[in-house]
């Protein structure tokens, strides 16, 4: 009922638009990320975490924005400091976004956070092939090896796109061709991007830069870990781990000529 009150309110113009967007990447401590921020006082998250409003081609076809507007808390909830967010980890992937982010609020600030590439699509991995065995998620179970999934995804990886293959374990961590594309339309100073281990390792730090960057008062956050799987099979696939870095490596200089740092990517976190 509370939805639809909202969306009914949206439709006739009383919403809240987010003023920041953590778009990924996947497997990258988002969740813990969306968790942390929302206990700040000045930030209000979105009802869920992952909206998909951006990358779900049917909804946004449809031009549902009232919907959107409808997953974030009404104004007279928020101060005249509060900014409001979501966090799609797709967002980043999906080939639209960047050019509708950019169409429906080109002052949008955006956050990335980067996982070493042949750890992040292991974590992908084990998500699809491990826990969407059954539940909601049964229809994107991935049956096969971690081997099998990354040898077919390299042999047509040239021909392969989100449209072809949105789970993309491989694909996914070219980051440079992802955020090139974002700064077809969107200024650098937009994009606060970080080495997913430097939260856990250095909480404080990177909580600090990010309300700097979106421009919230100073507070005291206390770090909040991502849900982490169980299942640890990395000893098993140890060599196509190591495989897959080698693979990684020449996207890597790319992207940190891009960025202008370099991030310690030749170790097995």
């Amino acid at each position: 009922m509370k939805s639809k009150i909202r969306q009914t309110l949206a439709k006739l113009g009383y919403y809240t638009k987010p003023d920041f967007i953590i778009i990924g990447a996947q497997k990258s401590g988002t969740t813990g990320l969306f968790d942390i921020l929302d206990k700040h006082s000045c930030i209000a998250s979105s009802a869920m975490k992952e909206v998909h409003y951006f990358d779900n081609d049917e909804w946004f076809n449809n031009n549902k924005i009232f919907e959107y507007h409808s997953v974030f808390p009404l104004p007279y909830k928020l101060n005249a400091k509060s900014k409001a967010f979501e966090a799609s980890p797709m967002y980043i992937y999906h080939p639209e976004v960047a050019s509708r982010l950019h169409h429906y609020n080109p002052n949008l600030k955006l956050i990335l956070s980067l996982r070493e590439p042949a750890q992040r699509a292991f974590s992908a991995w084990t998500m699809y092939h491990h826990h969407f065995k059954t539940g909601k998620y049964s229809y994107l179970h991935d049956p096969r090896t971690f081997s099998e999934a990354i040898a077919e995804e390299i042999i047509g990886i040239e021909k392969e796109s989100y449209y072809t293959n949105p789970i993309s374990y491989v694909k996914r961590g070219i980051y440079h061709l992802q955020i090139e594309k974002y700064l077809e339309y969107f200024k650098k100073e937009q994009l606060l991007i970080f080495e997913a281990n430097t939260l856990r390792k250095q909480p404080d730090q990177v909580l600090k830069t990010i309300q700097d960057f979106i421009d919230v008062p100073h507070e005291k956050l206390d770090f909040i870990s991502s849900n982490s799987s169980k299942l640890n099979e990395k000893d098993k696939y140890k060599n196509d781990i190591i495989s897959l870095q080698e693979f990684y490596k020449p996207y890597n200089e790319k992207l940190f000529n891009l960025l202008g740092e370099r991030y310690d990517w030749n170790s097995n976190e």
